[in-house]
């Protein structure tokens, strides 16, 4: 075992005897204690989700030093991360990534970051009717949320759904719910999951072939009376236009402008007989 492996292997038996005898807090106590005076066995512990502690505990290499257990990194550490890569910008004169992200926060967020004296200088601008109260994965619940504040009363709230196949909308007043919704992700496909194959016949329903036959197919009279065909030696004349189809008996346009392509290609499938 190398020389890294035995100190990060060190940093996790230490940890664990503390919390077998002391507790987790113990643990966190150490970690701390031992980050302040610069042990380089520690430079690399962070502070990460444990799904089995639920909690955010110390970890080194997303382990988790109280139980062991793998965890994922926080958002915190993310922050982290952004704010050095923001310090050596800084120390080169650049601003582009401050100024970007400062452009993506709402005005009102970026007035009240101001000393409260010079709230006043912005008023004008200051004035949106939604403000986004919150954006962010709730480690408890296990789902992402988006809250907005609207107007003066109204709060929108936008979650995944428990098993993640679209999303909630729940609107309250002041005091109570006053609308709500599932937005289902195959609703906003369009169609996308048919693109290898979209009009194979295979993808027909039966139901959506009775519903197309219905809504275009026609009896011979009923065919013969609209376009003012003798019945007797119809035959040839509608077998230009149409195509007779046995199963239901009636005479089905062979193509339309009003058809959708699906539609389009039904009529192309039933001409096969």
């Amino acid at each position: 075992m190398g020389k890294v492996k035995k100190q990060q292997q060190k940093v996790f038996d230490d940890c664990y005897a503390i919390y077998e005898k002391n507790g987790y807090e113990k643990v966190i106590w150490h970690v701390s204690i031992e980050q302040a005076n610069n042990n380089p066995a520690y430079k690399d512990v962070n502070e990460e989700r444990c799904e089995a502690c639920d909690n955010t505990m110390p970890s080194l290499n997303h382990i988790c030093l109280i139980c062991g257990q793998e965890t994922r990194m926080s958002k915190q550490q993310l922050v982290d991360a952004v704010i050095e890569d923001l310090k050596k910008g800084f120390a080169q004169g650049d601003y582009t990534v401050l100024d970007e992200l400062l452009n993506k926060l709402q005005i009102k967020t970026l007035v009240q970051s101001l000393p409260e004296e010079r709230w006043d200088e912005f008023k004008e601008i200051n004035n949106s009717y939604f403000e986004i109260m919150h954006q962010d994965f709730y480690e408890d619940a296990g789902f992402e949320e988006i809250q907005i504040h609207c107007g003066e009363h109204g709060s929108v709230y936008l979650k995944q759904d428990g098993d993640k196949l679209g999303f909630i909308v729940d609107v309250y007043g002041e005091n109570d719910l006053v609308d709500t919704m599932t937005v289902w992700e195959e609703d906003l496909n369009d169609g996308a999951d048919d693109t290898d194959e979209p009009f194979d016949p295979n993808n027909f329903s039966m139901v959506e072939k009775e519903d197309f036959i219905d809504t275009w197919g026609q009896y011979t009279d009923e065919v013969c009376a609209e376009l003012g065909y003798e019945e007797d030696s119809c035959d040839d004349l509608l077998e230009v236009d149409y195509f007779y189809y046995e199963r239901s008996r009636k005479w089905i346009p062979k193509c339309s402008s009003m058809y959708s392509e699906r539609e389009q290609a039904i009529a192309d499938y039933l001409k096969l007989g």
